[in-house]
Order: structure tokens, then sequence, then C-alpha cells
């Protein structure tokens, strides 16, 4: 991507990092006129920044961003400040695409936008937090108690950002049983993301925070939170009377045994136990699977009061919309929730071989709004029923929607691009004179009247109207598009947009119908 996120001039690049506790990296930065910002371009304009020992309760009082003449940054070390930036900017990044490669999600809330980073937040700050309120993120630079190692694990990044996911999704409270799902959610997510940096400096594993020089080893170990002599591994009805860090052992230990399944192991050079509440024992059906089960719960069917009962709940059906109802994995995942004193284990279906890991589900559609044929023409329901080559369905703030708050952003990279923004299985109506009409915004840097950056309305493969920055506006304008040649057949509709090298142009769309 190129930076579609802002209007200056600059170039996406990529610099070597030597961080404290990723070591040598790659990552995106950003070239300008004056040197290079350390601004991820390819994940939504992430901007790291130098607290500069900004006060925990006004981290950015004294930051600035972090930018140099040359793209090498830090020595590995805490006497290089740029050190633990490498780390916040690898460690965001690496969230980034955790969360696309698995689940289609494009940014924390999947609005394309990445969240500002500041690193030496404070003095003898021996934590990192994420704040929903302006989608930041913090970093402290650790204390006497972990040998003064800056907080910016690739774990605790995917941690602390994954917060904003369940912010944007079930919202969790933050209290009870909910808040200890919401910490077993960071927790979990941060781990696969972990898994999914393959760091060989950082391998994956169930320890969260082992890179922190913690005197234990670790912050929380998902096999097993009992380890630490004060988390919850099985639960019991106090769980909501305790500290939110501490019942997440409970869905911790659930997430592991889903995962891994029981006995001992050892994941990434460290030893890990798979013992249980009710002395069971079977396998797991692999971290990705169980993710997939979790994230879907999470996005489906949690809400801001779930508890660890009605968690059991949203992960079964969720394993039944993945795998189906009478699959090992939603069996599995029952047994891993009676095993830490969750409910009991349903029926099993038989041994058959568990299904291959799915690719992303795709939400179901929308019931159409009367006289509308298409399903969610107006965005509301975010990506429901739509088909999208990348994150084009967006709320984001840097444009408007002509209406309510989500529309579709296609093109405005200023670089060779092509994307594409569909629907299936339209029952276009079969009297009258029917037709398309949708609301286009064209805003471009090009100038005459030659078609350089194009989009285009394609029904069933036929291109039947084509837009260009030469229909430039200051505001968004009715077109229509005549389907009678398609009265009652059944249509894909397509939205297919391509630009050229040079200066860029942005197609919004909203409020789409046919009838």
């Amino acid at each position: 991507m190129a930076c579609r996120w802002t209007s200056t001039s600059c170039t996406r690049v990529t610099g070597t990092g030597n961080g404290v506790t990723v070591g040598q990296v790659s990552i995106e930065t950003t070239q300008t006129a004056g040197g290079y910002p350390l601004t991820d371009a390819a994940h939504g304009g992430t901007i790291v920044y130098d607290s500069y020992d900004s006060p925990q309760l006004n981290p950015r009082q004294n930051a600035r961003a972090f930018s140099k003449t040359t793209n090498s940054w830090g020595n590995g070390t805490s006497s290089s400040r740029e050190s633990a930036a490498v780390d916040a900017s690898y460690g965001l990044a690496k969230t980034w695409d955790y969360y696309k490669n698995s689940f289609n999600r494009s940014g924390i809330r999947n609005d394309g936008r990445g969240a500002p980073a500041y690193v030496h937040v404070d003095t003898g700050l021996l934590n990192a937090f994420y704040d929903d309120n302006c989608f930041c993120m913090y970093f402290g630079d650790g204390s006497s108690q972990n040998s003064n190692t800056p907080v910016t694990a690739v774990d605790v990044a995917g941690h602390e950002m994954s917060h904003g996911v369940t912010a944007a999704t079930a919202n969790l409270n933050y209290s009870g049983e909910s808040g200890g799902l919401n910490e077993a959610t960071s927790d979990i997510f941060g781990t696969m993301v972990e898994f999914s940096a393959d760091n060989t400096d950082d391998p994956g594993d169930y320890y969260i925070g082992k890179k922190l020089h913690m005197s234990g080893g670790y912050l929380r170990r998902i096999d097993n939170p009992a380890a630490d002599g004060r988390s919850l591994s099985c639960w019991n009805s106090g769980a909501g009377s305790v500290d939110v860090h501490l019942s997440s052992g409970i869905g911790n230990h659930l997430f592991y045994l889903a995962a891994e399944g029981t006995g001992a192991k050892t994941i990434g050079g460290r030893s890990h136990t798979g013992t249980t509440c009710n002395n069971d024992t079977f396998a797991g059906i692999g971290k990705d699977k169980a993710a997939a089960v979790w994230y879907r719960a999470l996005s489906t069917y949690m809400t801001s009061t779930t508890n660890y009962a009605g968690a059991r709940t949203a992960t079964l059906q969720a394993a039944a919309d993945l795998y189906g109802t009478n699959s090992q994995e939603r069996y599995l995942v029952s047994k891993a929730w009676a095993a830490v004193s969750v409910g009991t284990a349903l029926p099993d279906p038989g041994t058959g071989t568990p299904t291959p890991s799915p690719s992303t589900p795709t939400p179901s559609p929308t019931t159409p709004p009367s006289g509308n044929a298409l399903a969610n023409g107006s965005f509301e329901q975010g990506t429901g029923g739509w088909t999208q080559s990348d994150s084009i369905i967006t709320n984001s703030s840097l444009q408007a929607a002509r209406d309510g708050s989500w529309y579709a952003w296609m093109m405005g990279y200023g670089a060779d691009a092509v994307e594409s923004l569909s629907q299936s299985n339209i029952a276009v109506p079969s009297t009258g004179a029917p037709k398309l009409t949708f609301w286009l915004k064209v805003s471009t840097q090009e100038s005459g009247s030659a078609a350089y950056d194009t989009l285009k309305v394609n029904v069933n493969g036929t291109t039947l109207a084509t837009y260009s920055n030469a229909n430039a506006s200051s505001g968004y304008v009715l077109k229509t598009v005549d389907l009678s040649a398609y009265k009652g057949q059944t249509v894909r509709l397509e939205f297919a947009g391509t630009e050229d090298t040079y200066l860029s142009t942005i197609f919004l769309l909203d409020a789409i119908a046919i009838g």
C-alpha cells in the first residue's frame, strides 16, 4: 500500500532494526524529503514516538516522533532509545499481520488505521497498556524487578493491541468474569501473534512475557496458569471476584487444552503441561483452529457481559459454524471446557478426521431493506454480504460517508493497483425497469480529461459503466445504471478499480441499491 493514509509526499521503504527483545529485524518505515520517520505505511500509518519519560498519566506530554537521516535503527540494547522503538514497530506490525492473515481484519478496529505507539513512558514503569480513547499504545522501560528491560516483547504488543480488538467487537466489561475473558483474549491472541511472527530470537510458546526477564521467567503461563501460585486454572464460583489478570487463567487454560490437548510437551524450547481439573485426557485441535473458534465467538456471539458459561456457549456455536455441529473440533472444545470445570463434554460424535482449517468465515448477508435486492447496500453492517479484495469497506474518519458511518473506499494509492468490491446472487426484479443506483465521490490528484484511474461497474463480467479521475466531484453524486437487460436474472455485481503508477484517485461509494 502506498501512502493513502496521508496527503504528505512519502515513499514506503524497509529499514533495518536491532531491538532489545526482537533482535535484528526488518521494519517498515517511510522516506520523506527530510529523512526517515518511523512511520509504517504498510500497516495503517503506525507512528512510533519517544515519550521522553512523560508521566504515565500524560504519556504524550513530551513526545516526539522518531525520525532520522538513515534507515538503520537501534543497537539491540537500552543504551539506544531507538532499540525499544524497533521492538514496538515490529510488534505492532506483526499484530496487524496476524489479524489480517488469519481473519482478514485490517487493523485493530478493522478500519485500516494504525495505532500510534509511545515508548519510554515514565521512569521505572514495568507495564505496557493500550488506551482505546486515543487508540494509542504505550510501553514502559521496565524497572529493577526485570533488569530494566523495556516492556516491548512481541506477545506483549499483541496482548495490548488485542484489547482494542475486544473493544471493537464484544466489548467485554473489564470486571468480573467478563474482565477475565477480556484479559484471556489478549493473552490468547498475544500468544498467537508470537507464533505467527516466527522470530528465532523469540520462538512461539505459551509463556507470556518470557523475554522481559521477570524473576519467575514469565508474566503468565497459558498452559498452567496456577503455576504462579495466584492465577486460576479451574473455574469456581468466586472467579468473578478475583483480579481479572488472575481469573483470565481459566480462559487461558481452556485455550491451551483446546489447542494442544493434555500431556507434557516441549514447545518453543520450553516445557508445557496439559493437566486438567477433571483428570481427563484428550487431543487438541491445533492452535490455529482454536484461535479461529475464539475469534468467531468473540466477534459474533460474545457481548459485554459474557461470563465463562456464556463463553462456552459462544465457542461451541463458533466451532459448529466453522467445522460442523457433529465435528471432532466442536466435541474437543467441549472437552476442554469441562477440563477447566465449565460445563460438561458433549457426546463423542465419532472419530472422523478433523476438517482442514477454514478460510476466514464470510459473514452472512444482511437482509436487504425493502425495495433493494442488494444486501447491506449502505455498508452500515460492515462487510456483511460483500466480497472485497482488500479492506475497502470502512468507517474511517479520514473520509466521510454520504449516509451513516460506513462506506466503501476504493483506490487512492498513487501507484499501480487494482481493487474489487462485489456481491453475488443478486435477484434483479422481474418487473418494471430495474436499475442500479449508488452515490459516488471522486477525489483526484490528476488533471485534465484523460482517464488515468478508473472505476468500472461490471454485471456478470460485462462492463456497464466506467468512471475515472475525470469525474472528480466536490461531494457525492448519484449514479444510475440501467439493468433492464438483466430483468428477472440472478447476477454478480462488481466495482473494479484500477490505478496507474502516478498520482492518486479516490473513489468513494455509498448507498448502493438495485430495484
